[in-house]
């Protein structure tokens, strides 16, 4: 009993580790989203679905999949400086360049790219690679869903499209460092 009440003080003495500041929603709504289903869209060659988004995960993170095809760079090398991204390979496999790191990331794998960290991922493999890609907190998802939008009806961005997409939202592309990846890596965007 003496624990108990030690721990309730301890407790109560603790500061908050964020419970009152993100409160359970009165009214919680489970989300299902059924094999196939969600927001389908394309970048480049890169075929996007997306599932969760910060309004249904009070802010907390965003998912979706994505299917990049062999040979191909899945974004240009680029930065966030307030959100984690983390990808998990379902299929194939996905190299993943954070700073002057490559990682080979195998299905079943998990991989973070930290924000701050200059990143970029491609599949160098014979075959489509699919993952999952977690943002947290969430609202990566407004940018890609505004990138996918650019690639409708076959188009392709200019580079004022990719300047407004990195003024208004949390991203800060490294065009520098694009080709030289491109090259060595023997891949495309």
């Amino acid at each position: 009993m003496q624990q108990l009440a030690s721990f309730s003080l301890g407790a109560a003495l603790l500061p908050s580790f964020g419970f009152a500041e993100h409160p359970i929603p009165e009214d919680p709504t489970s989300i299902y989203i059924p094999p196939g289903g969600g927001i389908h869209g394309m970048v480049g060659d890169m075929q996007i679905t997306f599932k969760l988004n910060k309004n249904q995960t009070s802010n907390h993170l965003a998912s979706w999949e994505s299917t990049i095809q062999p040979g191909e760079l899945g974004a240009p090398p680029h930065y966030h400086t307030s959100f984690d991204e983390i990808c998990r390979v379902l299929e194939g496999t996905v190299f993943i360049m954070t700073g002057n790191e490559v990682t080979e990331v195998k299905a079943g794998g998990w991989h973070l790219r930290p924000k701050g960290v200059v990143h970029t991922f491609w599949n160098s493999g014979s075959v489509p690679a699919k993952t999952i890609d977690l943002c947290i907190p969430g609202g990566h998802e407004d940018y890609m869903q505004e990138l996918a939008a650019l690639f409708e009806n076959n188009k392709r961005p200019k580079p004022d499209d990719f300047k407004l997409l990195e003024q208004k939202h949390d991203i800060h592309y490294r065009f520098d460092l694009l080709k030289e990846v491109m090259q060595k890596y023997n891949v495309k965007l």
